[in-house]
């Protein structure tokens, strides 16, 4: 079955959903304050990806598939969060999510794209590898997990 991804800002009515991916997904998920806060800063852009599949196409599912969450800052974009719900991955939605954020940076002449991301996570840092992105450096102790 065909898939086409479709993405766009996030809304208050999504953070349940993101919720849901965030604690089923990252082993210190952030809470509805962060994400709530990170609306409203100035900087910061939320997305979310929905799927919509055969006839359907066009029209998104209701389901939040994944999102991502990244700051615009001077001449760099920080990509802060990003994921997918595990039922959902390996659809190409991470990579959208990410080609989204890098072409907002192109748009703004941003310099720079940068994550952090942990060492453990091979498909993550496999993923990133296949869009460009090079390991610059460790940060000791950066995730307490």
């Amino acid at each position: 079955m065909d898939f086409e991804i479709t993405v766009s800002p996030l809304a208050k009515s999504d953070i349940p959903s993101i919720l849901e991916i965030e604690y089923d997904s990252q082993p210190e998920p952030w809470t509805e304050k962060a994400f709530l806060e990170e609306i409203n800063r100035a900087h910061s852009s939320l997305l979310v990806a929905r799927l919509s599949a055969g006839d359907f196409v066009g029209a998104p599912c209701p389901e939040v598939a994944g999102y991502i969450c990244f700051w615009s800052v001077a001449d760099e974009i920080q990509i802060l969060n990003i994921a997918v719900r595990k039922t959902l991955r390996r659809r190409g939605i991470a990579r959208k999510l990410i080609e989204l954020a890098i072409r907002t940076g192109s748009e703004q002449h941003a310099g720079l794209v940068t994550l952090d991301v942990r060492k453990s996570n091979f498909a993550a840092r496999k993923l990133y590898e296949s869009l460009g992105f090079r390991v610059k450096g460790e940060r000791p102790d950066y995730y307490g997990v």
